[in-house]
C-alpha cells in the first residue's frame, strides 16, 4: 500500500544495527509493505546522498531505528533531520523504532515509539503489526 510516492517506508539506521534490520525489512516486506533501505537500493558505484534523498522523498513515512550506533552516526541523524522536517511540513509519519537503549532526540522522543527492546517472539509480532497499521495510515500523523 504505497501512499505519496514508491515506498511505504523509509528505514534510517546505522549499520551497526544491519543484521537486526535486514531482519526486520524482511518482515515489513513479508506482510506487503514497500520498504527502502540501503541494502536494496544502493548499487556499488551509486551516488550515496543523492540515492538517499531520493529514496526519502519517495517514501509515505519515516522510520528510524534507535540504539547507541545510529544516535552517534551523522549519516543518521541527517537522515533523522529530514525525515522529522518532512513529518512537520508535509504531514508524513515518523516513527521511532527503539532496539537498545540510547538517548532519543527530542523531537522523536515527543512520538509513540516501536519499542522492541526484551521483546520475546509474540511481542516482536505485535509491535511489528503496530508498525504496519501505522504505515497504511500515513496520512495520519
Amino acid at each position: 500500500m504505497v501512499q505519496n510516492g514508491k515506498y511505504d517506508a523509509f528505514v534510517s539506521y546505522s549499520h551497526h544495527d544491519r543484521d537486526w534490520v535486514k531482519q526486520f525489512v524482511g518482515r515489513l516486506q513479508g506482510l506487503d509493505l514497500k520498504v527502502a533501505w540501503d541494502g536494496e537500493f544502493i548499487q556499488v558505484g551509486d551516488l550515496l546522498v543523492i540515492d538517499i534523498e531520493e529514496a526519502i522523498r519517495n517514501s509515505a513515512n519515516g522510520i528510524l531505528i534507535f540504539s547507541p550506533a545510529s544516535v552517534a552516526s551523522k549519516w543518521v541523524k541527517n537522515e533523522y533531520a529530514v525525515m522529522m522536517q518532512r513529518a512537520i511540513e508535509n504531514d508524513r509519519r515518523f516513527i521511532p523504532v527503539i532496539i537498545e537503549d540510547a538517548e532519543i532526540p527530542l523531537f522523536a522522543h515527543a512520538r509513540y515509539a516501536a519499542d522492541f527492546r526484551d521483546t520475546n517472539s509474540a511481542r516482536w509480532d505485535e509491535v511489528l503489526q503496530q508498525i504496519v497499521r501505522a504505515v497504511r495510515h500515513g496520512d495520519e500523523p
